[in-house]
């Protein structure tokens, strides 16, 4: 870890799917310790669900692919908080910590006497974050939520759908990840501070809340101006021709703005339509918005016999702004994205049945001090030993008592995993197509066995 950015910070976290987990991993990339407390009675979701080749079979729990996303260079310990000798164990660890993150609902901390004022007991300078759907504080406080609700509550759904539509919700809890986001500098602020004063603090943050400062146009609207804002698809409030519009081959799009009558020009050259160009019809930005329906007729025939790529580079040698729509394989094989090196191959342990597979890394780059995946996410309770008898000093005597006890372990307590094939997520609408020779593919841009 030595020369990374957060290389001797500690972190304990007792996360769950995504808000918390995703800073963490974020952090762990930078070089933090992240520790994570896990229960063989109550599995995270993502431990049960979206296996390596769908395959369900033996310790399935250690290769399921989103939770291998989430927690990727973490370490994991299993705790049943049910018992004091957890519940001791954790306090135990966060007494040799820097950071605790959690993601659970108010009353579930204050039920297992983790509140804030509870750990300062134990660690008086302590950071403790508390990533809730809606905060600690307010008549909402006590509600569970998921990045779906908190999506809707966040006002973000009022303006996303199509004209006349309903509020339409996202496939990706948006939610999650600008919690996870304001998470990470949340906590780095309260590190820098507690670094001056030696004082730690209460991280309170309130997942909706991340999305409403994220785009809070809509509030704004109305607290200027009284405007109650509506959906307005792909399409723009002054600037047009806006859309998404289909190219050449299975599900393959691009979307373009025309912001300027020049722009407007560069387009119906590039898509070899220069008659467009002295249509009255569009003669200028307010005719063309005027005529939307139309051009979206209009362009989606011309582009259709384009390659999305290479229309991309097109539109954007004249100035227009555009962009391919790309899927999973399209960001995977992304020319661009491979030359700044965006993804990292990983090595999974022997035993998972997993072989070298490409993450996304971070969306920045440090100069001095890079960040970098160290390794897979752990197995279900691969550090139990390590850290109890190597960070806490427990004799081989007592871990093999709590093993015995129910306290820690390395397999679930109960519970199926969920699996689904790819006829019933097609049914469902959830994916588009599936590829039998993705392996291959993959293996042979990134390597590995």
């Amino acid at each position: 870890m030595a020369g990374r950015a957060l290389a001797g910070v500690r972190v304990v976290e007792m996360g769950q799917l995504i808000a918390i987990p995703f800073a963490t991993k974020l952090m762990a990339d930078m070089g933090a310790e992240v520790i994570r407390i896990e229960s063989c009675a109550r599995m995270d979701g993502y431990r049960m669900a979206g296996f390596y080749k769908q395959d369900a079979s033996g310790d399935y729990w250690n290769r399921a692919v989103n939770f291998h996303e989430q927690n990727r260079g973490k370490r994991s310990v299993t705790l049943d908080l049910t018992k004091s000798d957890g519940l001791e164990t954790l306090l135990d660890l966060i007494a040799v910590s820097d950071v605790f993150a959690e993601n659970f609902t108010p009353r579930v901390i204050r039920n297992f006497g983790l509140d804030y004022e509870d750990l300062r007991k134990v660690k008086p300078d302590i950071v403790m974050v508390s990533s809730t759907g809606y905060g600690h504080s307010g008549p909402w406080s006590g509600f569970g939520a998921i990045g779906y609700g908190t999506e809707a509550a966040s006002g973000l759904a009022s303006v996303t759908g199509y004209a006349d539509g309903p509020p339409a919700i996202p496939e990706l809890p948006y939610a999650d990840y600008t919690a996870g986001e304001h998470t990470v500098f949340a906590i780095m602020a309260a590190l820098m501070r507690r670094a001056v004063t030696g004082r730690g603090q209460l991280i309170d943050v309130s997942q909706t809340q991340t999305l409403t400062a994220t785009a809070p146009d809509a509030l704004m609207d109305y607290a200027f101006n009284g405007r109650v804002g509506a959906p307005s698809g792909n399409r723009h409030r002054v600037w047009a021709p806006q859309g998404t519009y289909r190219c050449a081959g299975e599900d393959r799009w691009i979307s373009l703005t025309v912001r300027s009558d020049d722009e407007w020009a560069a387009l119906c050259e590039t898509l070899d339509r220069r008659e467009w160009i002295g249509d009255p019809r569009f003669e200028d930005g307010l005719a063309r918005l005027g005529s939307h329906d139309r051009l979206d007729e209009m362009i989606s025939e011309a582009t259709r016999a384009w390659d999305a790529g290479k229309l991309q580079a097109a539109l954007q040698a004249v100035g227009v702004a555009a962009g391919a729509a790309l899927d999973g394989k399209g960001l995977l094989f992304d020319e661009h994205l491979n030359e700044r090196g965006f993804f990292e191959v990983v090595e999974h342990a022997e035993g998972s049945g997993v072989p070298p597979l490409p993450y996304a890394s971070r969306p920045w780059k440090f100069g001095a001090t890079p960040g970098r995946i160290d390794h897979a996410a752990p197995s279900l309770g691969e550090h139990n030993e390590d850290a109890l008898g190597g960070l806490l000093g427990f004799s081989t005597e007592r871990v093999r008592e709590m093993e015995e006890a129910g306290v820690i372990g390395t397999a679930p307590a109960g519970g199926l995993p969920r699996v689904e094939s790819n006829d019933t997520l097609m049914a469902q609408g959830r994916i588009v197509r599936w590829e039998d020779d993705f392996e291959e593919q993959t293996r042979a841009r990134f390597g590995g066995g």
